[in-house]
Parts: C-alpha cells; sequence; structure tokens
C-alpha cells in the first residue's frame, strides 16, 4: 500500500481507538464529538454547511447530528442579525467538559504520532500536513 495512504488509515484508527471511551462516556457518535471539536476550533465556519464542506460529511449525518446535539443541549443555534438564511451554531456550557476531554485526548493522540520527533520535526510535519489539507479543500471546491 502506499505509505500515505497506510498511514491515513491507521491514524484514523488510532484517532478513534483513543476517542471511543470518550464517545461511550458522553454516548455521542464519532461524528457528533466531531461536530463539537470543529465547532470549537472553526469559528466563524460555524453552519451546519460549512461542516459538510470542511469535514465531508453528508447533509443527512450532519443534519441528524447536530439534531441530536441540540436535543442533549450540547449546541445551540441562531441567525446573524440581517441574514435570516443561514443558522450558525455555538456550543453550549454544558458540552465544555466533553470538548475538554477531547482536548486532552488530541494532545494525546499527537504525542503518540510525534514520539521522537525533533521540534523542527514537528514543525515541518505541520507546515506538510497544512499544504496537504489545502490541497485537500481545492479537490472539494
Amino acid at each position: 500500500m502506499i505509505p500515505i495512504i497506510e498511514n491515513t488509515y491507521a491514524s484514523k484508527g488510532l484517532y478513534q481507538e483513543l476517542l471511543n471511551p470518550l464517545c461511550r462516556k458522553y454516548q455521542l457518535t464519532d461524528t457528533q464529538l466531531v461536530i463539537l471539536l470543529y465547532l470549537e476550533d472553526s469559528n466563524p465556519a460555524d453552519s451546519a454547511a460549512m461542516i459538510m464542506r470542511f469535514q465531508r460529511l453528508k447533509k443527512s449525518v450532519v443534519s441528524n447530528s447536530i439534531a441530536r446535539l441540540k436535543k442533549r443541549g450540547y449546541v445551540t443555534s441562531s441567525f446573524r442579525e440581517g441574514n435570516r438564511k443561514t443558522k450558525h451554531l455555538q456550543i453550549a456550557e454544558s458540552a465544555r467538559p466533553i470538548i475538554e476531554e477531547a482536548k486532552k485526548i488530541q494532545e494525546d493522540y499527537v504525542a503518540i504520532l510525534t514520539k521522537g520527533l525533533a521540534k523542527e520535526e514537528c514543525e515541518e510535519l505541520n507546515l506538510l500536513i497544512d499544504k496537504v489539507n489545502r490541497n485537500m479543500q481545492e479537490y472539494g471546491k
């Protein structure tokens, strides 16, 4: 298998393995947790359409996940003045403990992936990953 593809699948599997206990603890799906983390980091790209675009998720999956998050009180939505077309999503205070735990898991995940790399190598890796991410975003336009 091509190394970058093999790494993508393996790293996603490891990430899921680390997040699964948190999802079980709060009875969340993977997608619901991804949405919470996305909203935490992606202001002002805070609409369902932006989540679909940047996370490459299907509309029905995003809609159902947001509806469940709203029902559980983890997410709220509102319109901005002068725009009654786009609902903007906000993280509710009740979701903060989940996000804090997930961020710690993300830190652990990065530590596992970068173990043995020098600071300069980590910085270079981040630059390369940013370029790859831009390529993926351009492809999706």
